[in-house]
């Protein structure tokens, strides 16, 4: 990858990671003492629990990919040690995999399915 590149995909990270905090400062749990709003209240509840997990999940995603761009590790396969394309990083600028790769973990079976 080229530095401009890599300079944008980084501006990018960095933006994106700004927005995923700031969500997360913006979580709020609500309480309420109507027996009538609980189940409602309870599922909202895990919902936004679902939502902030995922979001801590991002955050640790754009973290490492952004060490892996001052290391300059960026853009290789975990799997193969092989390139990954620039227009796979810009599409998804937290892989790990190659395409190649990833398809192959994705045709494999399940380990533990049940």
């Amino acid at each position: 990858m080229t530095p401009d590149q890599l300079s944008e995909i980084r501006k990018h990270l960095q933006a994106e990671l700004a927005d995923l905090e700031t969500e997360n400062l913006d979580f709020q749990v609500e309480y309420c003492a109507d027996e009538n709003e609980f189940a409602s209240i309870v599922s909202d509840r895990h919902l936004k629990i679902a939502m902030r997990e995922r979001s801590w999940a991002q955050i640790k995603e754009i973290e490492t990919a952004l060490k892996r761009i001052d290391a300059a590790d960026y853009g290789v396969c975990d799997e193969c040690g092989g390139d990954i394309g620039p227009a796979r990083l810009k599409a998804r600028p937290t892989t790990t995999l190659c395409v190649d790769c990833q398809s192959t973990l994705e045709r494999q079976p399940a380990r533990y399915a049940v």
